[in-house]
């Protein structure tokens, strides 16, 4: 079972940063290179340089992206940029939003827990790749700090942690609150040792999934196995057996996954009219008059197997499966859980089997917005946009429970974690 504990934050200094909204950041992996440019440009001290620092054409093994976030990181320390806290403590997070008209308010709390290097008390739900474990593992090595919370989830069916976490954010003001992209941050210092013990207490029974940073958790582990019987310093290896992680109980009212949507770039030469035809087949193919029409539609069949198409002007569709139990037997091994995922159902099923088209990296793409969709249609980048409706949380347990993994871009939690909160040094 997890182990927690609290720790020392090392967070920007309001006495140097008047406006913390300047100096934070999404987390890295989901920052474009002009997200990049406006966080770089937008204060000197933004948590970017650390977390997602530029490349450079003369960069060198002595001189590059991590070398410099380590040398700014340090610095900044030593310039009273960010401090770290005298007392430890969990940090109590929330994030205020309206979605679909309804006002959310998801709480939940960061501290560390000691990595599961036996593999066997954390459930992954995604898969994770070389290059990007490569990336964290040397800005790990180069700075020895966890830069952002990895979100992790857990059950709490009786509320034993979040009405410890909403007494005390109801009595006390938070040291963090700010608004970006209507999205409310708040974070309090949680320092009362018995409610601390109370927390760790609940915490010690319960399974923990990853819902966002399967890459940085691996790379937690990597670096941890790295150290251990290296000759670095004991406080360093002992301190690298633990991560700093975000925790949100697991309920599907204050979770919200986003879906992603899917643009096809070779359709295998199709034409419209052999796609609805192969189309058909399998799925009922309902024809509507625009953007908003699909989407409305396909919200409304979000308990059932369907995805929107567009396929260029006029061609806006919703399909809705015929069968389900007749498209699995195409989709090979996995568990019925895991076929019955609509990602599994659209990548395995529409675009391999029935479609015959690759859904590898250069032909697919991934969009979160809508629009921006149907205007890759439009402009004729793309053959064909998919749309899906949301994962449920639900479904995330399942496949982690079952040891499995979702296929890619399977879940978009929102809100994301702000990196530069907090700050967690390992040294």
């Amino acid at each position: 079972m997890p182990s927690i504990r609290p720790f020392k934050a090392v967070i920007y200094n309001d006495k140097k940063i008047k406006n913390i909204s300047k100096v934070v950041a999404p987390p890295y992996d989901i920052i474009a290179p002009e997200t990049q440019d406006r966080l770089y440009k937008i204060h000197g001290n933004n948590v970017v340089r650390l977390i997602l620092g530029k490349m450079r054409n003369g960069d060198t093994e002595a001189d590059n992206r991590y070398t410099r976030a380590a040398s700014d990181f340090r610095s900044w320390l030593k310039e009273n940029i960010l401090i770290e806290e005298s007392v430890p403590a969990i940090y109590i997070y929330t994030q205020t939003y309206v979605y679909d008209g309804k006002k959310i308010d998801r709480i939940g709390f960061i501290s560390l827990m000691e990595l599961d290097l036996d593999d066997k008390k954390v459930l992954p739900h995604e898969k994770t790749l070389k290059a990007p474990k490569e990336d964290r593992l040397r800005l790990m090595r180069a700075v020895k700090a966890n830069l952002s919370p990895i979100f992790m989830l857990y059950e709490d069916s009786g509320h034993k942690v979040n009405n410890v976490l909403r007494g005390f954010s109801k009595k006390t003001k938070p040291f963090i609150d700010v608004t970006i992209d209507n999205v409310r941050h708040r974070v309090w210092a949680l320092t009362d040792s018995d409610k601390i013990e109370k927390i760790e207490g609940v915490m010690s029974k319960k399974d923990i999934f990853i819902a966002d940073g399967h890459h940085r958790y691996e790379t937690s582990k990597n670096y941890a196995r790295e150290l251990a019987g290296s000759g670095a310093p004991q406080k360093e290896t002992d301190n690298s057996k633990f991560f700093m992680a975000y925790f949100v109980a697991l309920e599907e009212k204050s979770l919200l996954i986003m879906p992603t949507h899917r643009l096809i770039k070779n359709a295998r030469g199709l034409s419209k009219e052999e796609i609805i035809e192969k189309l058909s087949e399998y799925f009922i193919v309902e024809k509507l008059p625009a953007a908003g029409k699909l989407l409305a539609r396909l919200g409304k069949l979000k308990a059932s197997h369907a995805f929107g198409m567009y396929l260029g002007t006029g061609g806006h569709y919703v399909l809705k499966l015929k069968d389900f139990n007749k498209a699995k037997n195409f989709m090979g091994a996995g568990s019925a859980d895991w076929k019955s995922l609509d990602v599994s159902i659209l990548h395995l099923f529409v675009l391999q089997h029935i479609l015959g088209i690759s859904d590898e990296d250069d032909n697919i793409e991934f969009v979160k917005d809508p629009k921006e969709a149907f205007e890759s249609i439009d402009k004729g980048d793309f053959k064909i946009a998919f749309f899906l409706n949301p994962t449920k949380v639900t479904q995330v347990k399942k496949i982690a429970e079952h040891g499995e993994k979702m296929p890619r871009k399977a879940t978009y939690f929102y809100p994301k974690p702000l990196s530069g909160l907090v700050i967690r040094k390992m040294w």
